[in-house]
């Protein structure tokens, strides 16, 4: 708290008590723009944070019925083993 006294104090001295009022208000629109930017920021990394889980939720759902729906192939390097064989 004396830290904020302090600089309002110097504030005071540097810009004088007709500026000051101006330059406060200028401060507070800025950290509003910043606050405001900050939470749409959030929104946004919030959002695409849930939308990348339901895709992994949805890779995840559709995997087991692809296998499902798959009949097993032997695989191209184990049938020629067995005619090479015979």
């Amino acid at each position: 708290m004396p830290d904020i006294l302090f600089i309002l104090l110097l504030a005071l001295v540097i810009f004088g008590p007709k500026r000051l009022p101006e330059i406060m208000r200028q401060v507070a629109k800025f950290l509003a723009q910043a606050r405001m930017m900050r939470d749409d920021l959030k929104r946004q990394l919030e959002s695409e944070i849930i939308n990348i889980e339901l895709e992994e939720k949805q890779k995840a759902a559709a995997v087991p019925v692809k296998q499902l729906e798959a009949p097993a192939q032997p695989a191209p390097s184990e049938t020629m083993q067995e005619g090479s064989v015979s």
